[in-house]
């Protein structure tokens, strides 16, 4: 018999990217910003843009740089998922849903091995970010059967969860905090909550 699938994001959801993209700005432009600095509200497309006061032409080259970079390539796992996710796999097939592109799928496979070995069945990629937007993360969901998705994006979850998906929107971030949540939409502001929420059920 399958298990339910439960479809899981990987930036800011199971890998801290925001904490680590600060030092990397920090680092390497001057700023001397602190974790509160990057915890404002804001919508998430243009978030980093304000916080760094940049173009939007300059925001997406610094970006750029920090994805290929090896900061990228070394995100910490956040507090307790590997923990929640090594228990969840005994009753659900877990798989990434992720919007990283192909640059990076080897990089992802590798610290996904590397930090939750044993824990994925799948990694999917969804090139929203090369113009692609009949790719979605809810599409997916549906094209693979999965029953919840786990996600820091409100757009993702608000999409997912039209589809008939049940959307866990992850973090307490600042563009994800205000947002008021429609049916098949539930907070989880961490990995305990998300914990809490599959033992209930």
């Amino acid at each position: 018999m399958n298990k339910p699938i439960i479809a899981v994001d990987a930036d800011d959801t199971i890998f801290d990217e925001n904490n680590a993209l600060r030092l990397y700005m920090n680092q390497h432009y001057g700023f001397r910003h602190m974790p509160k600095d990057y915890d404002v509200p804001g919508p998430f497309y243009n978030y980093w843009q304000n916080i760094w006061q940049l173009s939007p032409e300059e925001t997406a080259a610094r970006y750029e740089e920090f994805a290929l970079s090896p900061y990228k390539a070394k995100l910490e796992p956040l507090t307790n998922a590997i923990e929640v996710l090594q228990n969840l796999r005994h009753d659900y097939d877990l798989v990434v849903i992720t919007s990283r592109d192909h640059r990076v799928v080897t990089m992802t496979h590798r610290v996904l091995t590397e930090h939750y070995p044993g824990v994925f069945k799948d990694v999917h990629f969804v090139p929203l970010w090369g113009g692609n937007q009949k790719a979605t993360k809810a599409k997916i969901c549906v094209d693979i059967g999965a029953k919840y998705l786990i996600d820091d994006s409100f757009e993702h979850c608000q999409l997912t969860a039209k589809a008939g998906v049940n959307a866990l929107l992850f973090g307490d971030y600042g563009w994800n905090r205000d947002q008021a949540l429609t049916p098949l939409v539930t907070r989880v502001k961490n990995w305990a909550a998300v914990k809490e929420y599959f033992d209930a059920k």
